[in-house]
């Protein structure tokens, strides 16, 4: 059985993952338009792709690491397709615009910051 690697990135960013939530469905033709993607059924394709909802912790060793840490995750939110590197998922994948989301709680500053987001398979 394949396991998650202990050192996940996407784009060569580490991601401390908490949850990972993958989901299988029909492959769709997408179209990136400005900050909007566009996802295109095509009857008489049997290709799946992966769609997943991943929850997580940014960290860091000082205030300063803790604070780069999240600007390179903020800037995965692009529509630029990355390379995703778990051990069982691994490919291309889109962050689905809008769906990053980054918890700033007062109890958590300095500390950590936890964070959502959905990619999408090219």
């Amino acid at each position: 059985m394949t396991e998650y690697d202990k050192d996940i990135t996407y784009n060569g960013v580490y991601l401390k993952i908490t949850s990972l939530s993958p989901i299988r469905t029909q492959k769709n033709v997408k179209q990136i338009m400005g900050k909007s993607l566009t996802q295109t059924k095509v009857l008489g394709v049997n290709d799946q792709q992966w769609q997943l909802s991943i929850q997580g912790v940014i960290v860091g060793t000082t205030a300063t690491n803790l604070s780069d840490n999240r600007a390179a995750i903020e800037g995965l939110d692009s529509d630029t397709p990355y390379t995703y590197i778990d051990g069982i998922h691994n490919g291309t994948y889109i962050v689905n615009p809008g769906t990053l989301k980054i918890d700033d709680k007062a109890s958590n500053v300095g500390l950590h910051y936890t964070y959502a987001m959905n990619l999408i398979e090219q």
